[in-house]
């Protein structure tokens, strides 16, 4: 497991009675509550002395393992292959929901800590992130940090293991073999999500059991791929080209765990996290006829980022994404867990909030208005941080139109009205409760 994009959370309709059909939807969590942070420079104290202490053992650890190493030393052909492999899985990670990414380069590095010595396995941690690397640049915190966990995980893996068997099956008893392979499995999960849920902790302020780390999926995932890892070792022992029978359905299974990414990659929008304007008007749909079935209202946001086009021009096109980005995340913080937030278009944003009457939606863009007002955004091409506003429509079903089409139309009425009006305020187009606020 390794630190990974935004992805979302699903949730489970619960009829007419239950909850809005729109849990069926992402829910808005925070858009990164798993990463680590942008350079060391940023994080609290608590945090780089956790990412130092991490590293100092890390590093302690592998010079020592290392140092043992001789070109005589058993295991280099080993070694080499399983390096091979597991830098070309690490090619080919799959990004998950819950803000997860799985790689089936586990299944290898589990394998190394059941044959190789301590030294071979830190070398391997480190070796085989490097063309993943060079392929998606991630930050040096990022990948620092995923040496350091794997590199523990991985000899936490050969700890166990080695306490209960030796690593050829040929020379130990089956089930001792297997027992041994089961607590490496463990070590190995049991470490990595320790010590990544721990920087999450320090950064984000997300408990453990919220960053999805520790749910059936995300270790059943991890402790099957690590699983295969057994068999790879096993193989090794009797004949070394047998691993190419475990290559193969580990092929299946990137390709079987990466239908939901695409899945996910169709329904939002990859710039912001955000449900994309297709997606949104499904669930739109489904909100409204929900409202007719139970008379409870829906409200529509629709908001307009203010002088797009200026930033654009001043600070350049990488500021106005800094910007959209920035809006997107105050939308998550802003919102609640069952409401819906969308990237409509181009700088124009779309929530909707189930049974949300009139009036309390209005208050809930006021409180998005006057987030954006006051949010710094930083940008590479202005040495301050530069700000920005929406001008935001208010709409209600079925207070001022039924239909889908017709509530869009009406909260885009008064976004026009609320730029007209000067821009950074709210509109609400209801008769019944028409204010401008600003």
């Amino acid at each position: 497991m390794a630190a990974a994009p935004p992805t979302v959370e699903y949730g489970q309709n619960g009829g007419p009675q239950g909850p809005p059909l729109s849990l069926m939807s992402p829910k808005l969590q925070p858009a990164d509550p798993a990463p680590a942070p942008a350079s060391a420079a940023r994080m609290s104290s608590p945090a780089r002395a956790y990412y130092v202490l991490l590293g100092v053992g890390a590093v302690a650890v592998g010079i020592a393992a290392i140092a043992q190493l001789r070109p005589g030393t058993h295991g280099w052909l080993a070694f080499v292959v399983l390096t091979a492999v597991a830098a070309v899985a690490q090619l080919f990670i799959v990004e998950k929901g819950s803000n997860q990414s799985y790689r089936t380069a586990i299944a290898f590095i589990l394998a190394a800590a059941i044959l190789l010595r301590p030294g071979f396995i830190v070398l391997l941690a480190a070796l085989h992130y490097v063309p993943a690397w060079l392929k998606f640049r991630k930050r040096w915190v990022v990948q620092v940090f995923n040496v350091f966990n794997t590199t523990l995980a991985a000899l936490g893996a050969w700890a166990a293991f080695h306490a209960l068997s030796t690593s050829n099956v040929l020379m130990v008893d089956d089930v001792r073999f297997a027992l041994a392979g089961l607590a490496a499995c463990v070590a190995f999960v049991a470490v990595n999500h320790a010590l990544l849920s721990g920087i999450i902790g320090l950064t984000s302020g997300t408990r453990p059991w919220a960053t999805g780390l520790f749910g059936f999926e995300s270790l059943s995932t991890d402790l099957g791929l690590a699983a295969l890892g057994v068999g790879v070792a096993a193989f090794w022992s009797v004949n070394g080209w047998l691993i190419l029978f475990v290559i193969a359905p580990l092929v299946l299974i990137h390709r079987a765990m990466y239908v939901p990414q695409l899945q996910e990659k169709a329904r939002v929008d990859p710039k912001t996290g955000l449900l994309n304007a297709r997606e949104f008007e499904g669930t739109l749909a489904a909100e409204l006829e929900r409202s007719r079935r139970t008379g409870v209202p829906v409200s529509l946001l629709m908001a307009d980022l203010d002088f797009l086009r200026n930033i654009n021009n001043t600070h350049g096109h990488l500021a106005g994404d800094v910007v959209i980005k920035g809006i997107a995340d105050t939308l998550r913080e802003q919102l609640r867990r069952y409401d819906v937030a969308s990237r409509f278009g181009g700088e124009e944003f779309s929530v909707l909030l189930p049974e949300t009457p009139h009036a309390q939606a209005v208050q809930i863009a006021e409180r998005i208005r006057a987030a954006v007002a006051d949010r710094l955004f930083e940008v590479d091409t202005s040495p301050e941080p530069i700000r920005a506003t929406l001008s935001i429509g208010v709409a209600t079903c079925p207070e001022d139109v039924t239909g889908a089409k017709e509530l869009v139309h009406e909260a885009d009425i008064a976004v026009y009205a609320a730029k007209a009006g000067g821009r950074n305020r709210v509109v609400a187009r209801s008769a019944a409760a028409a204010a401008t606020l600003g």
